[in-house]
């Protein structure tokens, strides 16, 4: 209770304050010297019009600083206290700071998913065009491996040596886009450097943000070429295109740059897809790494690192901004139902929604994430399983739903049931 009031009393910055005391000085001062405060009809309206103002913008609080400043004010002018007009202006106050609590948390959320949806979008998009290529790569006689560029990513992302791993990927991109000499960099949030990688021994470019490929990357966040005009300057810089590496908030943690390639394979489709495929694989990285953290402390084993990411995501905004989302889960041990299950999460799910499975104790467990459902959405989910499962009996199978905060009492019913 007292939590939720200081959030409606708290002001939208820390300088509104001490602008409503000065608009509120200006106010009264102006209406004694160009007005007579007996003109009780005159003050009402000029004063309330500022109060709303104050209050609609800033909140509650400004507006409760504002009726004080402008109560004192008049006071010590004119020796006027005026408890039922006071009284009045109180409640215009409160009601008005409601208002701008209400719409200002409205807005707040609208923003949040407004955000989520476009990060969700860059993550669904680099998953599409690694799937792409892997596909392109198979066309190409990948066939002859049983492996996939995106495979490639996921399983280097879950190793913790970077040492071995980035070389080890680059030497995937020479086989598939003939990059022969190659320098990746980790940067910190001022784009110093943390870490640097070198793919071959000859790999000799430097990090210098001065650098004018460098530095346009860093200012655009887009990938730089090396214009056909300045091939000359190959001989002094060695450096064919120089690729930033975005996060989900599109902030710049990594670049590469490509010093030697096939000129038959230096295209700006090919260097698109490289940025996507090194985008996609520190996005694996830091999944596996809330993952990892959050092992530290409980017990998430065989959980999909990309899943629990959205989890978490998902879960701050719920807290911070009341954006509701839900957890479904289905039990069951049957072949049956696993196959129907299986059926229904290839062609039924809806685009948004993410799943992954978790087997304890020979029991497996569906796990759904529903972005911006609530309870009631998530029920409605449920009624559609239901349909798919009518041919069951219950005692095959059983669904809960849960808001997607309690991640770990879900984890919990799990492993309680599965025994």
């Amino acid at each position: 209770m007292i939590q939720t009031l200081l959030k409606r009393l708290h002001p939208t910055n820390q300088d509104s304050v001490l602008d409503t005391v000065l608009l509120s000085s200006i106010f009264i001062v102006f209406f004694y010297l160009v007005s007579d405060f007996n003109d009780v009809v005159a003050y009402k309206e000029m004063a309330l019009i500022v109060l709303t103002v104050i209050t609609l913008f800033s909140g509650t609080l400004s507006g409760l600083v504002s009726l004080l400043v402008m109560t004192l004010g008049l006071y010590i002018l004119k020796d006027i206290f005026d408890e039922k007009l006071f009284l009045k202006f109180l409640i215009f106050v409160l009601i008005f700071g409601e208002f701008h609590f209400h719409w200002l948390r409205r807005n707040r959320k609208i923003l949040e998913e407004k955000e989520y949806l476009k990060q969700k979008f860059r993550s669904l998009s680099n998953a599409f065009f690694t799937l792409k290529m892997s596909h392109d790569q198979l066309e190409k006689g990948y066939l002859l491996k049983p492996v996939t560029l995106r495979s490639v990513l996921i399983d280097l992302a879950q190793s913790p040596d970077d040492e071995k791993n980035i070389p080890h990927l680059f030497q995937t991109f020479q086989e598939a886009f003939s990059v022969h000499t190659a320098s990746y960099f980790r940067l910190d949030s001022d784009a110093n450097v943390l870490e640097t990688f070198r793919y071959e021994e000859n790999a000799k470019t430097m990090y210098d943000k001065e650098h004018r490929m460098i530095d346009k990357a860093l200012l655009t966040k887009k990938s730089v070429f090396l214009a056909e005009s300045s091939i000359e300057l190959l001989e002094k810089e060695p450096i064919l295109a120089v690729l930033p590496i975005l996060d989900r908030d599109e902030k710049i943690i990594a670049m590469a740059v490509i010093e030697e390639m096939d000129f038959l394979s230096f295209n700006k489709d090919n260097i698109l897809k490289i940025q996507i495929l090194l985008e996609y694989f520190e996005d694996e990285i830091a999944n596996n790494k809330k993952l990892q953290r959050e092992k530290e402390t409980s017990s998430f084993q065989g959980m999909d690192a990309t899943f629990y990411s959205e989890v978490l995501r998902l879960d701050k905004m719920q807290r911070h901004h009341n954006v509701q989302s839900s957890l479904l889960i289905v039990k069951t041990d049957k072949d049956a139902v696993k196959l129907t299950m299986d059926n229904f999460t290839m062609r039924k799910m809806r685009f948004m929604d993410m799943i992954t499975t978790l087997e304890i104790e020979n029991t497996l467990f569906y796990l759904f994430l529903l972005p911006f459902e609530d309870i009631a959405g998530a029920n409605g989910f449920k009624q559609r399983l239901r349909m798919e499962l009518e041919s069951y009996s219950k005692e095959d199978y059983e669904i809960m739903v849960s808001e997607v905060e309690k991640l770990k009492q879900v984890q919990a019913w799990m492993k309680a049931s599965a025994t």
